[in-house]
């Protein structure tokens, strides 16, 4: 095989060669970032969040009429909606809340202790903490577990006290807080018992993920309350618990079973747990399965570009082939002749493909999280493409060996 040669081959046809090279580089830049972004959207799916999310149904609605606008009619309502969906056959319990998990942005609010200096200077992860609103049955009924302390009370709930303060009452608040958060906002001391800005810590629940998309322990951060917030235009928010199996049964009644309490309400949403997360990565999955459409059409364009970009080789060099057929080269040497080309060109798109795969990566990094490339998913994308151009380059290649060296030299 002479490299120089093949080089100087290659030199002459500049812009298709310079096109396939692109070609080629992107196409591996494609197939890392693809596998990259399945792998990662698929983790995300498969990662335990810590709470019952299998047996769980979301259901997001809002008033359309004016009576709602009435605290203690919202609250009747709400209350009505609670005891008909707890009695459906198959639903373990159900309760109210403020916001769901799973989501992006949301009640959230700065958590500190009550007694930090002024001057001091807290953590930006800590500004946005999570607020959830629930009655005395939120955590339960999302299947999360108390660790330490105690659970929230009916007597806990300040509701009655922030719609109807009486003079110089002091609303006193009694909040749970997740392990992660206890810990980051006393580091020094037991979390229980203590003061916070938005209530006493009387428990503390097991981490689960609020927000999918936070990093590290931020992720976990989130305190519960006893309040039922009661305005129409933020709307209502139950989560049910249903008994396993009973997901679709019990998702197909809770449209009429809520209508039938109080009509005048549009339900935006019910969604089971598992759908609802699902649709919180949609973006991600989607991405992933743009990519490997486009990866997929890469390589076929790949195959179809390299089987053109051999043929117009054996068509240009018949010449050279029938010369070299004369002076005694076996077919096996003409067959490594016009693979070598494709060869070389994999080489050189194999070298440019390290500066499509970083660079690719960089841009998506700035949209989406996504994982650093890996050498072994480079090493297997290389492959591809050697394999793709070999299986191309293998008809024309072969019918290379029946070129007769008489033909092939007649214009000699």
């Amino acid at each position: 095989m002479n490299i120089k040669a093949l080089l100087k081959s290659l030199r002459l046809r500049k812009f298709a060669t310079t096109l396939l090279l692109l070609q080629l580089s992107l196409t591996i830049g494609l197939m890392v970032n693809t596998v990259i972004l399945t792998n990662s959207a698929q983790e995300k799916l498969k990662t335990p969040l810590g709470f019952n999310v299998d047996n769980l149904i979301a259901v997001e609605l809002t008033p359309t009429s004016a009576q709602f606008r009435d605290p203690s009619y919202f609250q009747s309502i709400t209350q009505q909606d609670i005891a008909k969906i707890t009695a459906l056959d198959g639903v373990i319990s159900a309760a109210y809340y403020n916001q769901l998990p799973i989501q992006n942005g949301g009640w959230n609010g700065n958590v500190q202790a009550a007694d930090l200096p002024d001057d001091a200077i807290t953590s930006q992860d800590l500004a946005y903490v999570p607020h959830f609103f629930s009655s005395e049955i939120g955590l339960k009924n999302l299947g999360v577990e108390i660790i330490e302390g105690r659970g929230l009370t009916s007597e806990d709930d300040f509701t009655n006290d922030y719609y109807n303060p009486k003079e110089g009452q002091e609303i006193e608040r009694q909040i749970i807080v997740s392990e992660s958060l206890a810990k980051r906002v006393f580091p020094n001391k037991p979390a229980l018992g203590e003061l916070t800005n938005n209530g006493r810590v009387v428990g503390i629940y097991k981490d689960f993920i609020v927000n999918p998309n936070q990093p590290r322990d931020i992720k976990y951060f989130a305190l519960f309350g006893n309040f039922m917030y009661s305005q129409s235009d933020f709307g209502q928010r139950y989560i049910v618990q249903v008994e396993p199996g009973q997901l679709a049964q019990v998702q197909e009644k809770l449209r009429d079973t809520i209508l039938s309490v109080h009509p005048e309400r549009d339900i935006t949403r019910i969604q089971s747990m598992p759908e609802r997360l699902t649709h919180f990565f949609s973006e991600e999955t989607g991405l992933a399965s743009l990519f490997a459409v486009l990866s997929f059409l890469m390589v076929g364009v790949t195959v179809v570009s390299s089987f053109a970009h051999a043929h117009f080789h054996v068509t240009q060099q018949r010449k050279y082939i029938g010369i070299r057929r004369a002076l005694g080269a076996r077919k096996k040497d003409i067959m490594l002749y016009v693979f070598s080309e494709n060869w070389l060109m994999s080489l050189i798109a194999s070298i440019i493909g390290i500066f499509a795969v970083i660079g690719l990566n960089i841009m998506l990094s700035q949209v989406i999280e996504i994982d650093k490339p890996d050498v072994m998913l480079y090493c297997l994308a290389v492959l591809t493409i050697f394999l793709a151009g070999t299986l191309a380059t293998w008809l024309p290649a072969f019918k290379t060996t029946k070129i007769s060296p008489v033909t092939a030299t007649r214009t000699l």
